[in-house]
């Protein structure tokens, strides 16, 4: 795909970042004294919040960033790398729903690359050839453990570690720096939070292996033998890589380290505003609106606990424009 086939795509989402948030904006929804106060001023900017439930309005509104993307994409395939993630979450309700006798209609991830319908159909079957290769060898393993087993954490780790791998070989098949940096860096903050959590947890070596996944942020091996040695050994451990913040991060809380993964994400992304060509620009958009949402989400959640503003500004991501 030449760059130069993206030249309309990235003028209109030109246009369009306009109207995503500034941080100004959301500096002002932040400090309305009451959660009424915000809702409306996020309603002058084109949401659609009624009452107190405003999940269907931040979703609608990813909805349509999405669905301009899609208009605009000259081949959607270029994004799977972005999308893999919400079919591998689809895989793991299905087998869920399947294992348990439940149905899985209403538990649906989107956008993705398959549709949701035929995986539940695959998994329902319990026919692995039905499902798109991807998916195969996480669905074989899942299944066994669920099966045998039932332990859960271990089968949704070893799908959410198929993800982030196949995420990684997804960008690099785009054959565009951008989508294969997202792939690593979203792999990396991934694998640190699954290493936290199995210091925490007092988890095996052999389970921690299972679930993380390769990366080019550091080597793998390396890192879980320094995770089975404690938790000041992995931060030690990460203070020697790019992601010396991460370890900080963690350090102040789980929270703090989530806002710091996608504030990095962020950054990296901020190159693309000079670009004029190219799919970089539309997957900084993308990004972009999804970080709004999830801060709309978190200050109208924290306006209706009555948390106060200096709590929510320090949860708050950073705003792409």
């Amino acid at each position: 795909m030449k760059a130069t086939e993206y030249t309309y795509a990235v003028a209109n989402i030109r246009c369009n970042e306009c109207r995503l948030l500034t941080a100004q904006e959301l500096n002002g929804v932040i400090a309305a004294g009451t959660y009424e106060e915000a809702a409306r001023r996020l309603n002058d900017r084109g949401y659609e919040i009624a009452g107190r439930d405003y999940a269907a309005a931040l979703e609608k509104k990813l909805s349509g960033a999405w669905a301009l993307l899609e208009t605009l994409l000259p081949d959607r395939s270029q994004f799977n790398s972005l999308l893999i993630e919400n079919d591998f979450q689809n895989l793991k309700a299905a087998l869920k729903a399947f294992v348990c006798g439940v149905s899985a209609d209403r538990l649906v991830f989107a956008p993705s690359v398959y549709d949701p319908a035929a995986i539940r159909e695959a998994v329902t079957q319990n026919d692995n050839e039905k499902l798109p290769e991807p998916l195969r060898h996480a669905h074989r393993s899942a299944y066994r453990i669920l099966n045998q087993t039932r332990f859960a954490q271990l089968a949704d780790s070893v799908v959410d570690r198929a993800a982030m791998e196949w995420s990684i070989a997804l960008a690099k098949q785009a054959d565009h720096p951008v989508m294969e940096r997202i792939a690593q860096i979203r792999t990396a903050c991934t694998d640190i939070k699954i290493l936290y959590r199995c210091v925490k947890a007092g988890k095996a070596a052999s389970f921690t292996e299972r679930c993380v996944a390769a990366c080019d942020a550091f080597d793998k091996a390396a890192v879980i033998r320094a995770a089975g040695e404690g938790m000041e050994s992995l931060f030690d451990f990460l203070s020697h890589t790019a992601y010396d913040g991460a370890a900080q991060a963690l350090r102040e809380s789980p929270s703090a380290f989530e806002k710091w993964c996608d504030d990095r994400l962020t950054d990296a992304l901020r190159g693309a505003k000079t670009d004029i060509d190219g799919i970089a620009p539309l997957a900084a958009y993308w990004f972009a609106a999804q970080n709004e949402i999830r801060n709309v989400r978190i200050i109208l959640s924290a306006k209706c606990s009555g948390l106060p503003e200096e709590t929510v500004r320090g949860r708050v991501r950073e705003q792409y424009v």
